[in-house]
């Protein structure tokens, strides 16, 4: 299994400038793999993909040429495929045991791909897969059975059930707590808290939740 950042950059928008990218990023990144048009984001913010994954409708020929006498990794799908490039990306991702994903660039376009990108997190939890997404001032993971958010006081956080119903919900640290509550998707009563303490925990007994971090910069 590998211990240090993997990225993968989707074809989205940026949330943030170069310097923000690159503390997010942090150190420790050995691999970045581009979904498509993502090796433009990441070029963007200072970084060259490792892998492009895709049908690659994102890049002219020009680029994909240059990317090419970078000696790059390109893996070309035909424009008529069942996954999403982003979705590719994670298969190449499980294939080759590598883990702790942060995924960028989800944002943008159109809203099915952008609903898709975070169902993402769902495909790689069900897959062994350690994933997160994350922009600057923005965190987007799974909850399956703790969640342990240290040092990030006042930070809003939402919890979403993936399943119809979560059962067995235990908040503590923030402003609004549970015990051993349940949550249904088509119910919003989990938007919007707000961690008040050092350490918020968030423990699930039944189902998979979807967490939000939203943190001011």
């Amino acid at each position: 299994m590998s211990m240090n950042k993997v990225v993968i950059a989707l074809n989205g928008e940026l949330k943030g400038n170069r310097k923000e990218y690159k503390k997010l990023i942090g150190e420790k990144a050995t691999l970045f793999i581009a979904a498509d048009g993502g090796a433009l984001l990441l070029e963007s913010i200072g970084f060259f993909p490792d892998v492009i994954i895709g049908d690659l409708d994102s890049l002219t020929k020009e680029k994909y040429q240059f990317y090419e006498k970078m000696g790059i990794k390109i893996l070309k799908y035909p424009d008529e495929k069942d996954e999403t490039d982003g979705e590719l990306a994670l298969q190449y991702c499980g294939e080759r045991g590598l883990n702790n994903i942060i995924i960028i660039g989800f944002t943008g376009g159109r809203w099915d791909q952008q609903l898709a990108n975070i169902f993402l997190l769902e495909y790689a939890f069900r897959n062994g897969i350690t994933a997160l997404i994350k922009e600057p001032g923005l965190e987007i993971g799974i909850i399956n059975k703790e969640k342990v958010f240290s040092q990030k006081k006042g930070a809003n956080l939402s919890l979403l059930p993936l399943d119809k119903r979560v059962t067995g919900i235990t908040i503590t640290g923030c402003k609004y707590l549970l015990k051993s509550a349940s949550l249904s998707r088509y119910k919003t009563r989990g938007i919007s808290n707000i961690i008040e303490q050092k350490k918020a925990i968030i423990t699930v007994e039944n189902g998979l939740l979807l967490y939000t971090l939203n943190q001011k910069q």
